[in-house]
């Protein structure tokens, strides 16, 4: 089985998730995602690891041979450290699929790796068109906005983000931290 790559894993040292279950059936638009994320956003703090393992690999799967093929591609070359042939599996993932978010959301972490700060934000949004619920990429966003002094607007990023992934601590200490900084100022 596939092990889909975690954008946040490459960009910002998060540990890999373990990815049990069945194969998804299709990316964004599977419509298991609405149950997982009512699951994620209502259920239990425990099974929440759990539910977005089960999003990443949904998402990770494109329902078409090839482009899986190619993404996956990406990933090994990636891992390999060669970002040169991952960034052209990735550019024919999108050529293949422009509606595969999961490929502008690789796409674009490699960007941001290579400090193509444009080129990240440009498949970022992409990937948020296509996929509003993205907590990877609003996570990404919100680390571009912290950089770029926009404390506000990587605060409102993180609350995004709590909203479809209310059980990370890790955003949501970050969204408390952001949250004291800029108390006394209108948000």
């Amino acid at each position: 089985m596939r092990r889909p790559f975690s954008i946040l894993a490459a960009l910002f040292a998060v540990a890999a998730v373990a990815f049990p279950g069945a194969t998804a059936l299709a990316d964004q638009t599977d419509p298991r995602l609405d149950l997982l994320f009512e699951e994620l956003r209502t259920g239990e703090a425990a099974k929440s690891e759990e539910n977005v393992a089960r999003i990443l690999e949904i998402w990770a799967d494109a329902a078409s041979d090839t482009v899986d093929l190619l993404y996956e591609r990406a990933e090994i070359a990636l891992a390999a450290d060669n970002e040169h042939l991952a960034i052209a599996l990735l550019d024919h993932v999108i050529g293949l699929a422009p509606n595969f978010a999961q490929g502008y959301a690789l796409r674009g972490a490699m960007r941001l790796n290579d400090a193509n700060r444009a080129g990240a934000i440009e498949d970022f949004s992409k990937v948020l068109e296509l996929e509003p619920r993205q907590f990877e990429v609003r996570t990404a966003l919100a680390n571009i906005l912290l950089a770029a002094g926009e404390k506000r607007d990587a605060y409102e990023m993180f609350q995004k983000v709590l909203e479809w992934k209310p059980h990370d601590d890790q955003i949501r200490r970050r969204a408390r931290a952001l949250r004291r900084e800029l108390d006394g100022q209108e948000i």
